[in-house]
């Protein structure tokens, strides 16, 4: 099945469900009644090729001549390969046709994992739990036992809810015993899974026993801390057994870790940024965390580094001739979004690039060009996910008019509409003023309460005690502002009776820096930022704790910069991977990186609250949505039960992309 990876986060689940759930757990009849055995082999060699479509034809031109009870195995074998082969409608065709046995438990439990991972497919997420229940017992089958393990930790993970979905593949694992393969997979994802929350949450999300769990979570905070020498991740991975010795991570599951290669002394890296002109502080910021990651290597094992300066547009190409022509066999930059299409209409790029930007023209790619920034449009879409999972369904925008305002309120409009839910009303403020009370009012529908009032009065003739009240058909606003604004919509929001209504926002809204008491006036909001800054001790030695000491700006404007700059450096070992294992994730200080078909980086973030003047991890507890026919989520994974976590969201210096000021455009 092609899944369109320029999706969020739920194309990549969905096709973990689908390459992972139905291929290991193959819905054939029982041995009393197989077909005969040159039919088999033909369906099994069309398997092997791929041709899922033709396997699941003949399944059910021979379930026609069949009679109960093969018929109606045969017809769910074919329901499993129509699935596989990408064509929902045909497979819930036949799986509706088929109702369930009343002598076979076998073949009903099956029946119920088909139709809840189609439900998964249609985003009803509600429904395929529902249809998991009740779990297999002990004398079912083992190979169904771990098809609902696997099933039900995905639909967990879909739900935003991480920490269930650890302790389902930590079930799992133990079914998976004797099959060293599957289980080494398994373990990769449950580490994956928990390597996407945040260290607060996995910190205050310790559970009860079993303590294998807990294993599984120090282990997970052990690769998130990105140690780039082998010897001292292995001493990492021999203190982390020695207090868990009889864990079942598997040996291979560590060495795995230890064998992926990291930079060298024989590497040779050119970094494009601009020394001076308008990115040039942008710059200098993503050169200091690049810096900072390059030191963290052992001196013996760093890494070639050469600098060029890309301040002039026409001096892209050049530039990257040159540093080809001295050596360099992996780039980072050029930070421009235009020196970036340069590279693009480029035919031939026989180096890997780390482009410092992205471009929005679809058809502008390269698979040796990889876009990394900081894309606010990746920030509206999680918000629109966080709000449909807190049961949300009608939104209010406003957001600032100009391009970057634009871009907002269409990235949030469009996943917001997606997902099924429906915009009551949308304005624009001009930034440059002060008073926004014209947008506010007619965003709440002051003008049409007032109007009411007026209307009233003019029917009975008389004066009238009335008040106006702000609309209440909405759930929500989406705002989009930067904190100086934000801290002057917020009170304004709130005198015209919006103070109630709940407010989500993108990390612009913060500035990054702890400043209590101007960002009182941002009362309670939500929103998505990097984790990196909304947990400055966790991390190691690259916390911005740590790295303050060394670096004072990493606490200033530029902030975010500083994570993307480490991100990129420890991108370099990993974009292969990224590449070519869809649905894998990198934990990254800026947040958790994947990798879309058109080569463009994506990050999920962390979600915090802002209170008091101050802003925290959130303590967001995601709930299951209503089912919708128009729901189509990209559910937040980095939301645990108790504890969101950064999620699949990106990271363009586009125009937050840095168009905070002084960034790119």
């Amino acid at each position: 099945m092609q899944i369109d990876r320029r999706l969020p986060f739920l194309a990549l689940l969905l096709f973990l469900i689908l390459q992972g759930c139905t291929t290991t757990t193959k819905v054939t009849p029982p041995e009393a009644l197989e077909l005969a055995a040159e039919i088999r082999l033909q369906i099994e060699l069309m398997v092997e090729s791929g041709d899922y479509a033709g396997a699941a034809g003949l399944l059910e031109s021979s379930a026609k001549q069949s009679n109960s009870p093969m018929r109606e195995w045969l017809m769910l074998e074919a329901a499993e390969y129509w699935l596989k082969a990408g064509d929902q409608a045909m497979s819930l065709t036949l799986v509706e046709q088929l109702q369930p046995s009343d002598s076979d438990s076998d073949f009903n439990l099956k029946l119920r994992m088909l139709r809840t991972e189609i439900a998964v497919l249609e985003g009803d997420i509600e429904q395929a739990l529902d249809l998991m229940e009740p779990p297999p017992g002990p004398d079912a089958p083992l190979v169904l036992r771990q098809h609902y393990h696997r099933n039900m930790a995905e639909i967990f993970r879909l739900s935003g809810n991480l920490l269930e979905s650890a302790r389902e593949l930590d079930v799992l694992d133990l079914l998976l015993e004797s099959d060293i393969e599957a289980r080494l997979a398994s373990q990769q994802l449950l580490v994956q899974t928990l390597a996407t929350m945040t260290d607060t949450a996995l910190a205050l999300l310790q559970p009860q026993p079993p303590a294998t769990l807990i294993g599984w979570m120090e282990l997970a905070k052990v690769i998130k801390l990105q140690i780039s020498d082998p010897t001292e991740l292995s001493s990492q991975f021999a203190i982390w057994r020695d207090r868990f010795p009889q864990h079942p991570a598997l040996q291979e599951l560590l060495a795995s870790y230890l064998e992926q290669r990291g930079l060298s002394s024989e590497d040779h890296i050119a970094i494009l940024l601009p020394r001076s002109g308008p990115y040039a502080k942008v710059a200098a910021a993503v050169r200091d965390g690049f810096m900072a990651a390059w030191y963290q290597q052992p001196a013996t094992q760093r890494p070639i580094l050469q600098f060029y300066d890309s301040s002039e547009l026409k001096n892209t190409l050049p530039i990257y001739q040159q540093a080809i022509l001295q050596g360099a066999k992996m780039i980072v930059g050029p930070l421009n979004k235009d020196a970036v299409k340069m590279l693009l209409s480029l035919e031939l790029l026989d180096h890997p690039i780390l482009a410092l930007n992205q471009v929005d023209d679809p058809d502008l790619t390269h698979p040796n060009l990889f876009q990394f920034g900081l894309a606010p449009e990746d920030e509206a879409h999680q918000v629109a996910e966080r709000a449909w999972l807190e049961g949300h369904r009608t939104a209010l925008i406003l957001t600032p008019s100009g391009q970057w305002g634009q871009r907002l309120a269409e990235s949030f409009r469009d996943r917001w509409e997606a997902l099924g839910g429906q915009v009551m009303e949308q304005q624009r403020y001009n930034p440059k003023e002060n008073d926004f009370s014209v947008p506010i009012r007619m965003l709440l529908n002051i003008n049409e309460s007032e109007a009411r009032i007026h209307a009233l009065k003019k029917l009975m003739g008389r004066s009238l005690e009335s008040e106006t009240r702000a609309r209440r058909d909405a759930d929500f606003i989406f705002l989009g502002a930067r904190a100086q604004k934000g801290r002057q919509l917020r009170p304004q929001l709130k005198f015209f009776h919006a103070g109630g209504i709940p407010i989500l926002s993108t990390s612009h809204i913060y500035t990054g820096v702890a400043q209590a008491e101007m960002d009182r006036d941002l009362g309670n909001i939500s929103f998505v930022d990097t984790p990196w800054l909304l947990e400055e001790s966790q991390g190691g030695p690259l916390s911005r704790n740590n790295l303050e000491k060394l670096i004072p700006g990493v606490k200033g404007r530029y902030a975010r910069l500083y994570a993307m700059g480490i991100d990129s450096y420890n991108l370099l070992t990993q974009l292969q991977q990224l590449q070519t294992q869809p649905g894998r994730l990198f934990s990254g200080k800026s947040g958790t990186l994947y990798l879309d078909n058109r080569n463009r980086l994506h990050r999920l973030l962390a979600w915090a609250d802002m209170e008091r003047g101050l802003a925290s991890i959130s303590g967001y507890a995601p709930r299951l949505a209503q089912p919708s026919t128009n729901l189509q989520p990209t559910i937040n994974p980095s939301q645990s039960e108790s504890l969101p976590i950064e999620r699949k969201g990106l990271p363009p210096i586009t125009d937050h992309d840095l168009s905070r000021p002084g960034g790119p455009r």
